[in-house]
């Protein structure tokens, strides 16, 4: 072990290897609470770093802290952008694996991490806080497993490229890099390849039209920095309106603060930053797709975090738009959005361009903390390469339940299911690597091909909870955690006895992007709802953003409509739907009752909450809506179509028999084709949305009420010529 003095001489020597390298250095230091801290800060204050960040309780430190800043995690994102000479985490805090990969971000090249851990060996037994997140009632913190704290700590251990201080004896100092090479000068730019995509940005808005940009980087490439100078340059080359959009305003930080460095002005982070008469201005990106704005040029940044749906309706808005996107994030990753999203540039836009950033700009490359963090987070994970599966039949397959033990030590089978779910959404977050290693109620199934996961499926066990509590979750009084299903069919259904019944929720279903669209998804969901019945699992289901091809996806597997969201997520631009299919009798009893409720409510939300509801969408709920719910019309209702048909009769004195007519009309719309598609979407929007009339004139691009109306009666009238026929 080497003595206190040898240790503040390495810790010399390592400070001085990382500036010279300009590499980010890792100490963790491993054991007692009090010892780590108190050891950590003695550290600390040998360095000559004045922007210090401790994230975590201090309570442990015998005497307050030299210029130190104290944060928990629920302030990491408070940091993207800003820089830090030195950052200690408190892991006895609670270990917040996203905003771990947030801070990290935020220390500067040459600069320090300390990691105060407990003891490695028995840091997966420690009942860390973070647990608390996972637990799913009736369980307790403690039941919850430290399988990802026990990977964490091998890696450590495994990684020649930390140093770390154990309290029981163990230190090792990483020495010895090689000294970066100086950079060279780019103007406003750190990179050749950043100065490149500086002038690729600029060229979007004086160029052609219709030819996109999409701009992609790993963290620290100075990609969102780009996109600030580009805006500062264009802003002072006269263009006057510059929007810029991401999944959230602090996203944007780094954008705003570049523009307002090269313009001379002060960015008070608003999202709103003016120089003479020019503007930048942040929007949301669902605002953005309700209603078109006009603009120079609209940057996407973290793109990848944004659905594709919403981020197709921005392609085809804006003629003049920049995709840029983190390959490896902590927000969400761009791989997924690079696959699904290129083809649908290829299809609308072939002419757009994209770019890769490779070379750090906030620090060297071969940084330790990078590739550490990429390890420990697994932001570099990858599915199975194609080449595995060649020569290979699908249908000679195996589904296995995987042991999740087996997950901590098999890094290629990790690496393998972990890099599907990634592809598979956009949101993807380390804390979902963490949740399928530690959640409580979660199983894991792979299907693999010649031993490769070519699919992977998870699941989550809900329901089965006490009589006690039926009144209080059905009454909004009460939520438990976990439990997503049941407590919305109480809750938002209005079934307070679902609590009871045994539910899974099937979290996510990801298919090896290169075989997809064969029928592998509904393959493994039928596997996985063959072993649920044998368990005695009343009810399977799931909740999504509302697509056609997903809702088409869990149509064809028997599943139906019970509760839609009454809000578009922001990022996604989609209506979340929850669908149910049952297992047992007591399952199908819930369901007939949750589809009954559904179709008495959809009328009425169709007229105010969902009155902007995509047609599609709403075609689909009403074809699987209960029939039986909606009134027969009578003689006089069918007197009232005609009238208004062929006659003048006003819309309102015929609305009644109109809606119910149209209900009738799309609910059988599969079996009766004598409706087009385009005059689906009018009778949705006008008489079951409720929609204003220069709004429908406007979608049917036509003049005013008279031409609508001319629309309906023509509509009714065909539709009553083909019945008669």
């Amino acid at each position: 072990m080497l003595e206190k003095g040898e240790v503040n001489n390495a810790l010399k020597q390592l400070i001085e290897d990382g500036k010279a390298s300009q590499h980010r250095r890792i100490i963790v230091i491993a054991g007692s609470h009090a010892w780590g801290g108190n050891t950590a800060m003695s550290l600390v204050n040998q360095l000559p770093y004045d922007a210090r960040l401790w994230v975590g309780s201090t309570e442990v430190l015998q005497k307050p802290a030299d210029r130190l800043t104290v944060i928990n995690f629920q302030q990491a994102k408070q940091w993207l952008g800003a820089e830090v000479d030195c950052l200690i985490i408190n892991a006895w805090s609670g270990f917040d694996v996203n905003g771990f990969g947030a801070l990290t971000g935020a220390l500067k090249a040459g600069g320090v991490l300390f990691l105060i851990t407990p003891p490695l060996s028995s840091w997966s037994h420690y009942p860390d806080p973070e647990h608390q997140r996972m637990v799913v009632y009736p369980q307790q913190i403690e039941d919850v497993t430290g399988r990802y704290l026990k990977r964490f700590a091998l890696l450590i251990k495994d990684n020649p490229l930390l140093s770390f201080i154990e309290e029981q004896g163990g230190v090792r100092f990483q020495q010895g890099l090689v000294p970066a090479l100086p950079s060279k000068g780019f103007g406003a730019c750190k990179t050749a390849a950043q100065q490149q995509a500086v002038g690729a940005i600029i060229n979007v808005a004086k160029g052609h039209r219709r030819r996109p940009f999409v701009l992609t980087a790993d963290r620290g490439r100075g990609k969102s920095a780009a996109l600030g100078i580009a805006a500062a340059a264009l802003m002072e080359e006269g263009a006057s309106r510059i929007l810029v959009t991401a999944p959230a305003l602090a996203s944007t930080a780094i954008l705003f603060k570049h523009c307002a460095e090269q313009l001379g002005v002060t960015d008070d982070q608003s999202g709103a930053l003016v120089w003479n008469k020019q503007q930048l201005l942040f929007k949301a990106p669902d605002d953005l797709a309700e209603q078109h704005q006009i603009c120079d040029l609209l940057l996407v940044d973290e793109a990848a975090a944004i659905a594709a749906p919403l981020l197709k309706k921005l392609l085809k808005s804006y003629p003049r738009i920049v995709f840029s996107s983190t390959i490896h994030g902590y927000e969400g990753t761009g791989r997924g959005f690079a696959i699904r999203f290129q083809l649908i540039l290829n299809q609308l836009t072939p002419q757009w361009k994209s770019l890769h950033i490779s070379e750090p700009v906030r620090w060297a490359a071969n940084d330790p903390l990078e590739e550490f963090t990429f390890d420990a987070l697994l932001l570099n994970a990858l599915p199975a390469d194609r080449a595995v599966f060649n020569q290979a039949d699908w249908r000679q397959g195996t589904i296995e339940k995987i042991n999740r033990d087996e997950l901590v030590s098999n890094k290629i089978l990790l690496n393998e299911l972990f890099g599907l779910l990634v592809l598979a959404h956009y949101k993807t977050t380390p804390m979902d690597l963490r949740h399928l290693l530690d959640g409580s109620n979660i199983s894991v199934y792979a299907f693999k091909v010649k031993n490769h996961v070519l699919a992977t499926g998870l699941v989550a066990h809900e329901g089965g909870i006490d009589q006690p509590w039926v009144n209080d979750i059905w009454l909004g009084k009460r939520r438990v955690r976990g439990h997503l299903l049941p407590q919305s069919l109480s809750n938002h259904v209005g079934l307070p006895e679902s609590i009871k019944l045994l539910g899974a929720r099937i979290i996510r279903v990801a298919v090896h992007p290169e075989f997809q669209q064969q029928g592998i998804g509904r393959f493994l969901v039928s596997e996985i709802m063959t072993e649920l019945r044998a368990s005695g699992i009343d009810y399977i289901g799931s909740v999504f953003g509302a697509t056609p091809q997903l809702l088409s996806f869990w149509q064809k597997e028997g599943f139906f409509p019970v509760r839609i969201g009454l809000k578009k997520e922001a990022s996604s631009g989609a209506h979340s739907v929850m669908v149910i299919k049952p297992l047992t009798v007591q399952g199908t009893d819930i369901l007939k009752e949750g589809r009954r409720q559904f179709a008495r409510q959809l009328p009425y939300l169709l007229i105010e909450a969902l009155n902007r509801l995509d047609s599609d969408i709403v075609l689909y709920l009403i074809s699987n809506c209960d029939k039986q719910e909606n009134a027969n019309l009578t003689e006089s209702d069918w007197a009232d179509v005609y009238s208004f048909a062929y006659g003048q009769r006003l819309y309102e004195s015929c609305i009644v028999s109109l809606k119910k007519l149209t209900w009738d009309m799309l609910a059988n719309q599969q079996h009766d084709k004598a409706l087009h598609d385009s005059d689906s979407a009018l009778l949705i929007g006008k008489i079951l949305q409720n929609r204003q009339w220069p709004d429908v004139a406007k979608q049917l691009n036509v003049v005013g009420r008279s031409q609508v109306t001319r629309c309906l009666r023509s509509i009714f009238a065909r539709y009553l010529s083909k019945k008669i026929e």
